[in-house]
């Protein structure tokens, strides 16, 4: 490993909420040098190999189960991002007998279906920095903070805890519209942890489901295409809130993952939407901690039903792209 994504001294350090932020000449809520100046890790630093093997102990049957939506999914993307596209190219010449030999090209916006949001993708929109510190110039013109640097620490792999919001929601006669603006109080997935007896550990992943991609999978094509067309792209989410900031810092989470196209309430900047406390911000500029978003949770919330248990062990390795920005998740729960 490299000093950027070595594990640090500090892995134990964990400050108060009450402390943020870390550098007090730096944004709102920052924990820069919490894991040394050139850490490219952030809180995927929690992901030690004690971590990692105590949650390898959550293997009990070998049953897997995908969390990747397709890639093709959404046909229409919101946000106006570029569409998946798939081009299958025979390996024959012109002229010639046709050869049984394909390769395909694949050009998608990393943004567009399941994936791991980087720290490269978001950070504090008025100061104009990412993640411990560093300048829009600096991701112009480096590969630093990339997400490449996740897979050459052995990826996000660890114990992964589900919320069922969905069912929660639907127990306790609680409306959910994933295709408005409608914010998830975290007094709900308190209340969801209280219930279902969870206890967390430094370094789980979360992962949170609402039933987006079962309910964007029931919409006619024209249906999901007016979806993409709205003049805002108004999805469900966690509420940006300073009560779910300390909930999650407080859990020390190495990552959280959502099925919405954001993990908080979207929009998530802009006009009419108040940033004190946006997560995309807090979480991905200030501690180094990937969001996941449109993850598939229908099989795997199905699974956890079955077994009567909420957690797994997660392995999911993005793509090792130089400076990359984001990446599918090749996501894999095991049970």
């Amino acid at each position: 490993m490299s000093p950027s994504q070595s594990i640090s001294h500090q892995d134990n350090y964990f400050p108060p909420f009450s402390s943020l932020p870390l550098q007090k000449d730096g944004p709102r809520g920052n924990a820069w040098g919490r894991f040394g100046p050139t850490d490219s890790l952030g809180m995927l630093n929690l992901l030690t190999p004690n971590v990692v093997a105590q949650a390898a102990t959550q293997i009990k049957t070998g049953e897997r189960v995908s969390l990747d939506w397709p890639l093709n999914k959404p046909l229409y993307p919101s946000y106006k991002r570029v569409a998946f596209r798939h081009d299958i190219i025979n390996r024959g010449k012109g002229g010639e007998e046709l050869r049984v030999v394909n390769d395909d090209i694949l050009t998608f916006n990393t943004q567009c279906s399941s994936q791991w949001d980087g720290f490269r993708h978001f950070g504090y929109q008025r100061e104009k920095r990412y993640f411990n510190n560093r300048t829009h110039e600096e991701i112009g013109n480096s590969a630093v903070l990339g997400i490449d640097a996740w897979v050459d620490s052995g990826g996000i792999v660890g114990r992964g805890v589900l919320l069922d919001y969905t069912s929660w929601a639907a127990r306790n006669s609680i409306a959910l519209d994933v295709f408005t603006r409608t914010c998830i109080p975290v007094s709900h997935l308190q209340r969801m942890v209280e219930e279902q007896q969870i206890s967390f550990e430094p370094g789980d992943i979360l992962f949170l489901r609402t039933g987006f991609t079962a309910a964007f999978n029931k919409l006619s094509e024209s249906q999901q295409e007016a979806i993409s067309l709205r003049p805002t792209a108004d999805f469900a989410g966690i509420e940006a809130s300073e009560e779910t900031l300390k909930f999650l810092w407080n859990n020390q989470f190495s990552a959280v993952a959502g099925d919405c196209p954001s993990f908080e309430a979207s929009p998530v900047h802009g006009p009419g939407v108040d940033d004190t406390w946006s997560l995309h911000e807090w979480l991905l500029g200030g501690w180094g901690m990937p969001i996941g978003e449109m993850f598939d949770l229908e099989a795997l919330s199905d699974k956890c039903r079955e077994t009567g248990r909420w957690s797994f062990f997660l392995c999911s390795v993005p793509l090792k792209v130089p400076g990359g920005v984001a990446s599918p998740p090749n996501a894999v729960a095991i049970f």
